[in-house]
């Protein structure tokens, strides 16, 4: 049955090239674009490697701290003390890690075996637990160690695409690398993440006791961490928030004549990719835009869709007459041109969701660094990576099918069903059915 209708879809676009290649056009188009935007999201919000968790990952990232008389005196993220004191002995907290946050874009060189070139890379500066927090793959060795952080030992790890790089070979591990004109020891080698995933994107994993400059800073208040919590379920992440408020709330009564402190509540890590920096997370202002724009996507081609569907069913009036001669109701005939149209608007999707892969496949850099306007996600010496694993969820697949359905219903349902119950339908039809049986009379 389906390929019988298939194939009458088919003849129908053949007979009309410009109206079927307007409409698979007009289709695929408003998908591709509505696909790219979702993507993009997706790609940020969605659990990716290695960020394979991200429903269970919460950050704390802005302190402010206030004189006794209320006035604003520093700001910025968690200092080391913060981090030891009260994350790393929570209990409600799962596993913490510690990121050095507050000059992300450090000016870290690597001095490479010619002596003379160097190689500006990408590193981030966090503990052992960076590597339990996130979902890293090992191909070779294994984090450095809390003795290594504590000692300041130079070691670190680095990706699969930079071991190639340096050494050609990703089994590093206890070769020496120099940095900063500094030298490191290979401890492990992982594969590669994408700059997609900011939170945990490096090319090189260091101990934050070699960040430049490190001191151990043992006051309470903002430094330069970011402080990221694994936990468990979304009940454990209610404890943690409640716990982190009465440590801030305890500590400012303890403190009520010096000074008083703000600090973020822990905040899933998917939300935070959605803005920049310290920016408070407006989510329902986000959804109202996108979602607006979403929209549009999905209206403008319905109506103009609609429209040329509306002008072509005039010129499908003896069709439809002779059908409702040989005893089509009108119930059928609408079937039939909703029927007609679902297959010819699910061709023209699976064509925008194919140009869409294609796209962000190819072109990512471009495409998400219009989305990107700080350049949070560009690396100046690495391509940004896009797996088809992070492309394809069958969720993204499925909310493609169901836009294709509801541009096909917009499109289709509205301009059939007007046509059909108007009058004028009506006497057409009659007079088609009169010259059928006018021919079968003089057979």
């Amino acid at each position: 049955m389906i390929k019988s209708y298939w194939k009458q879809t088919w003849a129908l676009l053949w007979q009309n090239k410009l109206f079927g290649g307007l409409y698979l056009i007009g289709t695929a188009l408003p998908v591709t674009m509505t696909m790219i935007v979702v993507m993009y999201f997706h790609l940020l919000t969605a659990p990716v490697y290695p960020e394979l968790n991200r429903d269970r990952l919460y950050e704390v990232r802005a302190v402010k701290t206030y004189n006794a008389d209320g006035v604003l005196i520093g700001g910025g993220y968690c200092s080391e003390a913060m981090v030891r004191q009260w994350f790393y002995p929570l209990r409600s907290a799962g596993k913490v890690t510690a990121i050095y946050t507050y000059n992300r874009n450090l000016n870290d060189w690597l001095q490479l075996a010619d002596g003379k070139s160097e190689l500006k890379v990408h590193t981030k500066y966090t503990d052992p637990n960076f590597f339990q927090v996130f979902d890293f793959d090992f191909v070779a060795g294994a984090p450095f160690s809390w003795s290594d952080l504590e000692s300041a030992r130079p070691c670190g790890v680095l990706s699969a695409s930079m071991a190639r790089r340096l050494f050609g070979t990703e089994q590093a591990v206890g070769k020496r690398f120099t940095m900063n004109y500094i030298d490191y020891t290979v401890t492990g080698v992982v594969r590669d993440a994408s700059s997609l995933t900011p939170t945990s994107f490096a090319q090189i994993w260091l101990p934050y006791t070699h960040v430049p400059g490190y001191g151990n800073y043992q006051e309470i208040g903002s430094g330069g961490f970011t402080t990221v919590f694994r936990v468990q379920d979304e009940k454990q992440a209610r404890q943690l928030q409640a716990d982190v408020r009465d440590l801030v709330r305890r500590y400012n009564v303890l403190h009520a004549d010096e000074k008083r402190l703000e600090v973020d509540c822990p905040m899933p890590v998917w939300k935070r990719n959605l803005v920049p920096g310290n920016m408070e997370v407006d989510l329902p202002a986000m959804i109202r835009f996108w979602g607006g724009l979403l929209l549009a996507f999905l209206i403008v081609p319905a109506v103009n869709l609609g429209g040329m569907i509306s002008g072509r069913m005039d010129t499908r009036l003896p069709e439809l007459g002779i059908s409702r001669a040989f005893g089509a109701g009108r119930g059928y005939l609408l079937r039939r041109v909703v029927r007609e149209n679902l297959l010819m608007t699910l061709a023209g999707g699976l064509l925008g969701l194919v140009l869409s892969w294609m796209l962000l496949g190819w072109g990512h850099d471009w495409i998400i660094g219009l989305f990107d306007t700080y350049g949070l996600m560009q690396v100046e010496n690495e391509e940004m990576l896009v797996t088809p694993a992070m492309l394809f969820s069958p969720v993204l697949f499925l909310a493609a099918f169901l836009f294709c359905l509801l541009l096909n219903l917009a499109s289709a349902l509205i301009p059939a069903w007007r046509l059909i119950k108007e009058k004028t339908f009506a006497a057409q039809l009659s007079e088609e059915n009169d010259k059928c049986f006018t021919y079968q009379v003089m057979i």
